[in-house]
């Protein structure tokens, strides 16, 4: 469901089993479930789920309303509206970071022009890194090969940074006996824009990509930039 629906961030499920009824939360930092309700004596409570399931807003059920996957998919980072030309990479994985990247454009169409392309990474991040990935790069922003943040941004949700403590409260994760991640949903606007290496026109454009990487590796150890 995730991989197929690059803009929802959480989804909720029930399971019957024997005349009883539960509630699953699935997210980027794994799932959580409600207690047991019988059919019969709390018919309420499905009830209202069911209700909500047909009425609620999108992004109530876990859909991104900053990111538009009609026609041309289009996905903001701050104020900015990106045209989604193709995908780069998706990672497969629910509980992680679950990247996303994509080619956008600012403009359709898109044509070759390198100040109207970029990469934009969407991704759940851990609260607990001790440095971000945006100032990693920008610690590497003098070093050949290296792309530059353009622009850098948490998603939001009704006013809030976007992340899976919205959808765990304290209260309620307290009645678990195992710790959680805390991830926070996190975009990036990177230049220049490049192929990836799996498609690469010839084996010499694979050895001067792995080239450029040795040298910018080499950078990064002699000058202590990291």
């Amino acid at each position: 469901m995730f991989d197929a629906q690059p803009n929802r961030a959480f989804s909720y499920s029930l399971s019957f089993h024997a005349g009883q009824y539960r509630l699953y939360m699935y997210d980027h930092a794994g799932g959580v479930y409600s207690r047991s309700y019988d059919l019969h004596e709390s018919p309420l409570p499905l009830l209202r789920i069911l209700c909500a399931t047909a009425f609620a807003p999108a992004s109530w059920l876990g859909m991104d309303d900053t990111f538009d996957c009609r026609l041309h998919p289009v996905i903001t980072v701050d104020a900015t509206q990106y045209f989604i030309i193709a995908k780069c990479f998706s990672s497969s994985v629910i509980r992680g970071r679950a990247t996303n990247v994509w080619f956008v454009a600012k403009s359709i169409p898109a044509g070759s022009d390198p100040n109207n392309i970029f990469v934009v990474k969407d991704s759940w991040v851990n609260v607990e890194r001790q440095l971000s990935e945006e100032q990693i790069l920008e610690a590497l922003k003098d070093v050949e090969c290296v792309p530059k943040v353009k622009e850098a941004w948490t998603v939001q949700r009704d006013g809030q940074d976007d992340s899976t403590s919205l959808r765990r409260p304290a209260a309620f994760m307290s009645h678990f006996q195992r710790p959680c991640d805390h991830r926070t949903h996190r975009r990036l606007v990177l230049t220049p824009a490049g192929r990836p290496i799996t498609h690469a026109a010839s084996p010499l454009e694979v050895v001067t990509c792995l080239l450029d990487l040795v040298i910018s590796k080499e950078f990064v150890f002699r000058f202590d930039v990291v």
